[in-house]
């Protein structure tokens, strides 16, 4: 009976965590200011305009062409070119203008669509299937590698000129998590997470 009701403390408790931090899922990013052009508001919920734009406009455009076979009218070397090109309004992002929020999410969606005609033109080629999939697996590891390694390096250098440098459990934009885990009377789990800063290193 007790084993039972430690089982249901603990499913329950990993509930009221998942709970707390439910608006990170959400948003991939603290909620403050210097992100506020990263997330879209839907109701009261905001979401990354890149999970929640991109790669729904990918998954999306890939079924249509599939189940309407767009793709087998279009020749594998065109679906591949214009893919590219749709997918490289990402350098965009060096430019600065994709802090216009409309700009950034029109960029996801050419990203998102660029990606499918990509996804199609390498399933289109003469090869074999294996031999497609093995050429898709390879793409698109390295793009969304170099997508991930672009987005990390955004955050630590927005973080790094924040006054809260890296310190999460002091960071306003962490304050409702720390709140909700507080009122839920759980473990403040990011209360004592920090990285080092470059001002502690120089000291």
């Amino acid at each position: 009976m007790k084993c039972k009701e430690k089982k249901k403390s603990k499913l329950s408790e990993t509930f009221l965590v998942i709970k707390s931090f439910g608006s990170f899922f959400l948003r991939h990013h603290p909620e403050c200011e210097n992100f506020k052009g990263h997330a879209i508001k839907f109701r009261k919920y905001e979401f990354c305009i890149g999970c929640f734009i991109g790669y729904p406009t990918s998954f999306i455009t890939i079924i249509i062409l599939g189940v309407f076979k767009l793709n087998e009218s279009i020749p594998s070397n065109y679906l591949i070119i214009f893919g590219i090109l749709f997918m490289s309004t990402f350098f965009l992002s060096f430019t600065g203008v994709t802090k216009i929020k409309i700009i950034k999410i029109i960029q996801k969606i050419f990203i998102g669509f660029g990606s499918a005609l990509i996804f199609w033109g390498i399933f289109s080629l003469n090869f074999s299937v294996f031999t497609n999939f093995i050429i898709f697996l390879l793409v698109f590891s390295t793009l969304i590698t170099v997508l991930n390694i672009y987005h990390a390096y955004g955050l630590y250098n927005t973080c790094k000129k924040c006054e809260s440098q890296f310190k999460w459990g002091q960071c306003s934009g962490f304050e409702a998590i720390r709140n909700k885990l507080k009122k839920y009377n759980l473990p403040n789990l990011i209360g004592d997470i920090e990285f080092p800063s470059k001002s502690k290193k120089q000291k």
